[in-house]
């Protein structure tokens, strides 16, 4: 990771003055669990908001902070009883994305309407956790690391956003779980511009 930003940066000083945006964003997020297991996961509905510096110009790099909340269901059966049991995991996060991309367009020639894509790592660092059943204690893994990869629209000085991440690590510690999944999720966003230079 360190050589690509590294190499990144390289280029767009090569190439001038590097434009500078921030962007202010809020929306949905969707957890797809790769490893349902005996307690059958299910990923729910959640949401996110924080910022993004964009620095460069067609191909930029664009490392940001978000505030992420993800949520997700599990159903626990004893093998006695005649209905089992659900409860909701809820998990708190700060989002610390690195993503490289490229817009379609060269935005010298102050297109109205541009596309970009773009994709690398991100870090979720966990804040805190709530789950359903108050019989299990359960640790959450400090820091799980994703690979994403999306793309969005700028339109002025409105943006919207999607994209996809993989689950490089596992949510939890410890054994509370026959299954410790590892849990992607999408997400899709809309916000504000902020452009300081060209």
């Amino acid at each position: 990771m360190r050589k690509t930003l590294l190499c990144s940066l390289l280029l767009f000083g090569a190439t001038g003055a590097m434009a500078q945006e921030f962007h202010f964003s809020g929306g949905y997020n969707g957890s797809n669990v790769r490893e349902a297991g005996n307690e059958l996961w299910v990923g729910k509905a959640g949401y996110q908001f924080g910022a993004d510096v964009l620095i460069g110009n067609r191909a930029f790099v664009k490392p940001g902070v978000h505030f992420l909340v993800r949520n997700l269901n599990y159903t626990f059966s004893n093998g006695t009883d005649v209905t089992a049991q659900n409860y909701t995991y809820t998990g708190r996060s700060l989002s610390v994305p690195v993503m490289v991309g490229l817009r379609l367009l060269d935005p010298a020639n102050d297109t109205p309407v541009n596309v970009y894509i773009q994709g690398g790592p991100t870090a979720l660092i966990a804040l805190s956790t709530k789950l359903g059943n108050d019989e299990l204690t359960v640790e959450t893994t400090g820091t799980q690391w994703y690979i994403g990869f999306g793309g969005g629209v700028t339109f002025s000085f409105l943006f919207v956003e999607a994209g996809y991440n993989a689950a490089m690590t596992n949510v939890f510690k410890g054994e509370e779980f026959n299954t410790n999944p590892k849990v992607n999720f999408m997400y899709a966003s809309a916000g504000v511009r902020l452009m300081l230079a060209k």
